[in-house]
């Protein structure tokens, strides 16, 4: 599919938990402008990303649950997943 959507950020400014949301509103636009066929098919998102406080924010949760998008979990840090570890 390609890139949907992106916005570039002034270097003074950073992802809030109020900012996020605006961001996920404007993607699920761009969804619906460029891929015609996500809203009649009601295609699953599913959004991957960390722990980042923007992303688990409350208003974040809400809205992506109004867009019946997914949103897994970020399993927490364990040094069993470091790949480059050579045991």
């Amino acid at each position: 599919m390609g890139v949907v959507y992106y916005e570039m950020l002034n270097p003074n400014q950073s992802i809030t938990g109020d900012r996020y949301p605006l961001q996920l509103m404007l993607l699920s636009r761009a969804l619906k402008e460029k891929q015609p066929l996500y809203e009649r098919r009601h295609d699953k998102v599913i959004l991957k990303h960390g722990n980042a406080r923007p992303h688990v924010a409350k208003p974040v949760k809400t809205y992506s649950e109004t867009l019946k998008w997914e949103i897994p979990p970020h399993p927490p840090y364990s040094s069993d997943n470091y790949l480059s570890d050579p045991k």
